[in-house]
């Protein structure tokens, strides 16, 4: 039974009508075989696409039997993710509604010949809001046009004609974008460009970015001029490798004049940028028979 997972304690002390209305929610994503998007904190794990099913929901959490994992590790326990699921309100002209939820996890459980499953606490919260705007994923190279991104020296800006991370520098293996987001992205750099760019970045430190994309979408902006702070650096003490972790914090445009016109990030999203990610997300799933 999936539901020992739990141990038995007493319900936390909390809002019963909040709590009944979370189980609600919860109870019915269970029977209508809700896809689950699971994402871990990129400080404890690199994997990306791993989706669940709700298998139990009880007073102590919530059963989910993962996809997109062979196994998973007892070290992920007392590990938060963040999940995304919709349901639908089939009495409101089949109306679909995001939530989405972070929660630890209690236990894991490996079955043979089956998906792991974890326990998750009962989410404190249910928060009503769409998936992409937080989707995570590791893009094709092949789906920019150009990419490259300059260091922001505060002494002197930054030299247009000389990127600290130039579009042959990502096609060439020396840079690889590790996964993007509608608020930021991840990189990494090979030693050999750490030491060619004398690069020894410090959290807080600005990026300029600049892509342009293969596929154009209607009503998309065809290229996005970004300024990210750096949030975490992990150097790679083995292969000399250094991953920066960036979050946007200014869009800008270009105008007729040519231009940038900047304006600061609200609530830590791009949204056209979130649509051009999920619409890649949901193509990736199709190819892979998974939506």
């Amino acid at each position: 039974m999936v539901l020992d997972l739990f141990r038995k304690k007493k319900p936390a002390k909390e809002d019963e009508a909040a709590r009944r209305r979370n189980a609600d929610i919860l109870d019915l994503a269970l029977a209508q075989r809700s896809k689950v998007h699971v994402q871990f904190d990129e400080a404890d794990s690199g994997l990306t696409g791993v989706t669940a099913t709700i298998m139990a929901v009880g007073e102590a959490g919530v059963i989910l039997e993962l996809g997109g994992v062979a196994a998973l590790k007892d070290r992920f326990i007392g590990k938060s993710v963040t999940c995304f699921f919709r349901i639908v309100e089939r009495e409101d002209r089949h109306r679909e509604i995001f939530y989405n939820f972070t929660a630890p996890i209690l236990r894991i459980r490996q079955l043979p010949d089956r998906p792991p499953q974890a326990a998750l606490a009962f989410p404190t919260a249910l928060n009503g809001a769409q998936r992409r705007k937080s989707l995570r994923m590791r893009p094709d190279f092949n789906q920019f046009s150009h990419i490259a991104l300059w260091k922001y020296e505060a002494s002197g800006g930054f030299d247009m004609a000389k990127p600290t991370v130039a579009h042959g520098h990502f096609k060439t293996g020396l840079a690889l974008i590790e996964n993007i987001s509608a608020g930021g992205l991840r990189f990494r750099l090979k030693r050999q460009h750490v030491k060619e760019q004398g690069l020894d970045p410090k959290k807080g430190d600005r990026f300029i970015i600049f892509f342009t994309f293969n596929e154009k979408v209607p009503k998309l902006r065809e290229e996005y001029w970004l300024v990210a702070k750096v949030n975490n650096i992990q150097p790679e003490p083995v292969s000399g490798e250094l991953s920066l972790g960036l979050e946007f914090v200014a869009n800008g445009v270009r105008q007729e004049s040519g231009k940038v016109e900047w304006s600061k990030i609200e609530d830590n999203v791009i949204d056209d940028m979130a649509q051009r990610i999920y619409l890649w997300h949901v193509s990736l799933y199709r190819d892979r028979g998974l939506s």
